[in-house]
């Protein structure tokens, strides 16, 4: 089974960008938590985008692991957006606790 590919990027208006492309299982909720945190306490972005548009499934960790640091961001008062989600991962991420309004579909 082929994993995700975690990639981080700055956006042209200074947000951060967590790009995921492919299946997130064990491995890659690990990258990704990297990912979010680096962004969070590292770079210290004022606006972080979890960009699921190429992602396949999240796992139960993966889904967990995006809440967290949506939360996370929250308490440092960033601004966050769940990019393009699939529907599964979208219905998962707010049965997680995802508030709604993160989630962007289009």
């Amino acid at each position: 089974m082929v994993g995700a590919l975690v990639r981080t990027r700055v956006a042209s208006n200074g947000s951060m960008v967590v790009q995921v492309r492919g299946n997130v299982g064990e491995a890659a909720t690990v990258q990704l938590r990297r990912a979010l945190l680096h962004a969070l306490l590292r770079v210290r972005t004022h606006r972080l985008v979890v960009d699921l548009r190429q992602a396949g499934w999240v796992d139960p960790l993966g889904v967990g692991t995006v809440v967290a640091g949506c939360d996370v961001a929250s308490d440092r008062s960033v601004s966050v957006v769940v990019h393009r989600p699939t529907h599964g991962v979208a219905r998962r991420l707010r049965a997680a606790g995802l508030p709604g309004k993160v989630l962007q579909r289009r």
